[in-house]
């Protein structure tokens, strides 16, 4: 593992505005080992691109300060976040029995629910860090989900009847992000690739696209672009593509 040690150093905040906030001014500080930190509720929580992320009191709400030695690649950026949402949705399944997977690129999923999502920021400049943001439905009560966002989104709480421990929570993910990190920062993608595809919730499905076409979803590839294709043509996707998919069919 490249990282020194794995999380020791954790900060609890009551609320926040985003803990993705609090960890930027951490990153000025000489920081040499991984930390984390953690709210019981955010104000302004952040999301993917300029969305905001619900973030009521019941849920992890936490952003990894990861002090790297040196700069990362374009694709070791976008393999975290693969590694990320991996990290995210074997921890999950290691604490609830249901089946939890990963809907492209990196949102964590129960069926067509979300439960959670993944925040990357990449610091370089004087001293080079990786921010790891990450928000789960964990614990979260149906009432205090967002009415704009309750037929779209859930709770292991919601589905399992079953509180899970922060504390538990945060052991098992801590040590699982920095494993599978630590293998994208060496440039081993291989695991990554294979076990995100296998628990994708749109891998060898059939999705359509807002263009109207349709096509058989074949995984992330080896340059970590969505391979999709259908008789006519291939298509590669980034990140940055997304919003092209409507659906599965």
């Amino acid at each position: 593992m490249v990282f020194k040690t794995h999380v020791k150093n954790i900060i609890h905040f009551a609320t926040v505005k985003s803990t993705m906030d609090e960890a930027l001014s951490f990153v000025k500080d000489k920081l040499e080992h991984p930390l984390l930190i953690i709210a019981e509720e955010q104000k302004s929580g952040r999301g993917r691109g300029k969305n905001l992320w619900s973030s009521p009191k019941g849920g992890f709400y936490g952003t990894y300060v990861l002090p790297l030695e040196e700069h990362l690649s374009s694709k070791q950026i976008l393999f975290i976040h693969y590694a990320s949402a991996l990290a995210v949705q074997q921890t999950l399944k290691k604490l609830a029995e249901i089946n939890i997977q990963i809907k492209w690129p990196n949102d964590i999923h129960i069926l067509d629910k979300k439960l959670g999502g993944i925040l990357i920021e990449y610091i370089s400049g004087d001293k080079l860090f990786l921010l790891i943001g990450i928000g789960i439905n964990l614990n979260t009560r149906i009432i205090d989900i967002d009415s704009a966002y309750r037929e779209s989104s859930t709770s292991l709480l919601i589905e399992t009847n079953q509180t899970i421990e922060t504390n538990d929570l945060i052991s098992i993910l801590s040590e699982n992000l920095l494993d599978i990190s630590s293998e994208i920062i060496m440039n081993n993608y291989t695991n990554t690739i294979k076990h995100f595809n296998s628990n994708s919730l749109l891998f060898e499905r059939e999705i359509k696209l807002v263009n109207g076409k349709e096509f058989m979803n074949k995984g992330i590839d080896e340059d970590g672009k969505l391979h999709l294709e259908n008789k006519e043509e291939k298509l590669f996707l980034t990140i940055e593509d997304s919003k092209m998919i409507l659906g599965m069919i």
